[in-house]
């Protein structure tokens, strides 16, 4: 019995230690993020599945934060509104769920931030080649190797597991320390570039 406790922390502990290395990459990500909220640009999440609550979560971690003081920052979940999920699904396919709003919605300020754990879902490779094609600022988080989207997208997170449970747990971590990075680039703007800031 020991030993299958063991297994299930170690599959835990050695994604959550590479999410640490990751360090540099994700404050990468952030410091484009707090860029483009800087100059007015809002925060468009999308995800499918499970994904697609972390997708919300992100969302309103960014619009409603929870710890008093930090700024609300504009952000959309593109996965809530159910009656244009199905309309674009049933006339586009359901690939185009995501690009389709991205379409509408999205500016060249704007940042497109998609979940896959596993990295291959249409519907956010999609929306993510669209927003690319918009100018849009292009984070994601997957799992495993990155899957289809390694070289789609500016930013890519990723998990190395095939657990779809461990990746998840390690995705809300992740989310959760790039709205605080963001929010720490925000508050020094003076570390956004002068090209930014000017």
């Amino acid at each position: 019995m020991s030993a299958a406790v063991a297994e299930v922390f170690r599959r835990r502990a050695e994604p959550g230690a590479a999410l640490a290395d990751e360090a540099g990459a994700i404050a990468a990500a952030c410091h484009a993020m707090a860029a483009r909220f800087h100059r007015g640009g809002r925060l468009l999440t999308f995800g499918t599945g499970a994904a697609a609550t972390d997708a919300q979560h992100v969302a309103v971690e960014f619009v409603h934060p929870v710890i008093v003081g930090k700024r609300a920052l504009p952000a959309l979940s593109l996965t809530g509104d159910v009656a244009t999920l199905t309309g674009v699904s049933a006339g586009a396919g359901f690939d185009d769920a995501f690009a389709h709003q991205v379409r509408c919605f999205g500016g060249s300020d704007d940042i497109a931030f998609g979940v896959s754990p596993d990295g291959r879902c249409g519907s956010v490779l999609r929306a993510m080649e669209c927003a690319r094609d918009r100018g849009m600022l292009t984070v994601a988080l997957a799992g495993g190797d990155g899957g289809a989207l390694a070289g789609a997208v500016d930013h890519l997170v990723t998990v190395p597991s095939g657990d779809p449970r461990v990746v998840k747990e390690v995705h809300v971590t992740a989310y959760h320390v790039l709205w605080e990075l963001v929010h720490v680039f925000l508050e020094q703007p003076g570390v956004l570039g002068q090209e930014v800031t000017a």
